[in-house]
């Protein structure tokens, strides 16, 4: 759980606590140092190792004495590391967060004074084995649908207060919903009652939620955001983004187009990583998979910057895994053919591999796709991934063996450089299909923090491979 504290920190000058600073000159500041964001948010946090970019001006050229400072748990700062020269830049600092800190302040010191001083909250990291999955069935939707979006935010005034939100999705008829319901969480995981909010504006299914907030983006509030779908039973989708903020009781507000995107889309990946909102894949008109990838800054209101194109995917591809995790985006198996959405038909175009882009942390821009050596257990689509603690678990979907439940859940280990470790089957006894959640696939899934901080998987409603058409209500977490 995340803790934030108040801490004011000193503000000596550098000759006074480290000696031969050596770095004004041609090559040095023209100033004292200042921090306009780290990590891209207002309210930034990580945890100890975390990957922190600090961003302004008049840091230097060259480090020499310079350092980024953060509040020690024990009171005092503990400067951070800086692997390489490259890391540090006159307007940029790429470090980690430091073994000792706590929550408090990051500066930036240089021999010409210390930077304005940003809050910083010092989180946990999320401990995450999913070798062992035992499932627990918890409050039911309040109604039966495939295709929904699901989305996690902590809200409240005084203390944090988790939330799920189910969003959208089609029902029995394959016709799109508007409806949208949050659920409290509370020990263990455990879902509270489904309380409907304001609806949609328009009725959805197949569509990306994100939530921005103050510790991961410029947002000044949390806001839920809700970008393109399927519109009808065939899944015509549409490019329209729509903002609600987010209540402290967890109440969804009014809701408000913003920026659009730059084609209509369902059926892709979106996530905000470093304060900047990313679109990844998915079908278009005509149920074409694309190749096309999308970013976007988010304004302090909410408001999205133009959308910028990034390195496209090495070829179109829709219904995939999607996450993030250690500066890169990933994208786990799908298919490259042109699908419909409730299509339950086992394709020949279905992929098995694992894709990575790593962000260029100065521009956000991606460095480029490329392959693990180590691919998923089986081709699939129409699956989940959700990634947490360097670990990712894939659930369900259309799969050979998918009628039997045979690869219900595999997982692997990610690493930093693009690759994984060898995915294997999650062996937990309690599986969805044994307590009667049946063979999912176009289902939902997200990870999420309990109040004591224990990281959790939720996966949501779905329809039914042994039955297409058939929707499901469940809700199933550990």
């Amino acid at each position: 759980m995340k803790t934030r504290a108040s801490v004011i920190l000193a503000a000596p000058l550098c000759a006074a606590l480290v000696a031969g600073c050596g770095d004004d000159g041609p090559t040095g500041p023209a100033g004292p140092p200042v921090v306009t964001s780290v990590n891209g948010a207002t309210l930034p946090t990580a945890p100890v190792g975390g990957t922190v970019i600090v961003e302004g001006m008049n840091f230097g050229n060259v480090q020499g004495g310079a350092q980024v400072l953060f509040t020690a748990e024990a009171g005092g700062t503990v400067p951070a590391v800086v692997a390489s020269p490259g890391d540090w830049t006159d307007v940029f600092i790429v470090t980690t967060v430091p073994t000792g800190a706590g929550s408090g302040e990051v500066v930036v010191q240089t021999s010409l004074g210390t930077s304005n001083a940003i809050s910083f909250g010092l989180t946990q990291n999320a401990p995450f084995n999913p070798s062992t999955v035992s499932w627990t069935s918890g409050a039911a939707l309040p109604m039966a649908v495939s295709g929904m979006a699901a989305a996690h935010a902590d809200v409240g005034d005084t203390s944090s207060v988790p939330v799920v939100y189910a969003i959208g999705g089609a029902d029995d008829a394959n016709a799109p919903q508007a409806s949208v319901d949050f659920a409290m969480v509370g020990a263990g995981g455990a879902l509270g009652a489904w309380t409907s909010t304001t609806p949609l504006p328009q009725a959805l299914a197949f569509a990306a939620a994100v939530v921005a907030t103050p510790s991961n983006s410029a947002a000044s509030g949390p806001f839920l955001y809700v970008l393109g779908g399927g519109t009808d039973a065939a899944g015509e989708p549409s490019a329209t983004v729509y903002r609600a903020g987010l209540g402290s009781d967890g109440a969804v507000g009014g809701w408000s187009q913003v920026r659009a995107l730059p084609v209509p889309l369902r059926s892709f990946g979106a996530a905000i990583v470093f304060g900047s909102l990313y679109v990844v894949g998915g079908a278009t008109t005509g149920d074409a998979p694309v190749t096309t990838v999308y970013r976007s800054s988010i304004g302090a209101t909410g408001a999205l910057g133009a959308w910028e194109t990034m390195a496209a995917l090495p070829f179109p591809r829709a219904h995939f895994g999607f996450g993030h995790f250690a500066g890169r985006l990933w994208v786990f198996g799908g298919d490259s053919s042109a699908v419909a959405a409730h299509d339950a038909s086992l394709t020949n175009t279905r992929l098995s591999d694992v894709m990575s882009a790593g962000i260029d942390f100065q521009s956000r821009a991606l460095v480029g796709w490329q392959a693990s050596p180590s691919k998923l257990t089986k081709s699939v689509l129409k699956h989940t991934n959700v990634v947490a603690g360097g670990n990712v678990l894939s659930s369900a979907g259309l799969y050979n063996g998918a009628a039997n439940g045979a690869s219900e859940q595999s997982y692997a280990q990610l690493n930093g450089d693009g690759t994984t470790g060898s995915f294997n089957g999650a062996t937990g006894s309690n599986t969805i299909g044994s307590l009667g959640g049946g063979n999912l696939f176009n289902h939902a899934a997200i990870g999420y923090l309990d109040p004591a901080g224990s990281f959790h998987v939720l996966l949501l409603g779905g329809d039914d491979v042994n039955a297409p058409g058939t929707k499901r209500a469940g809700a199933y977490y550990y």
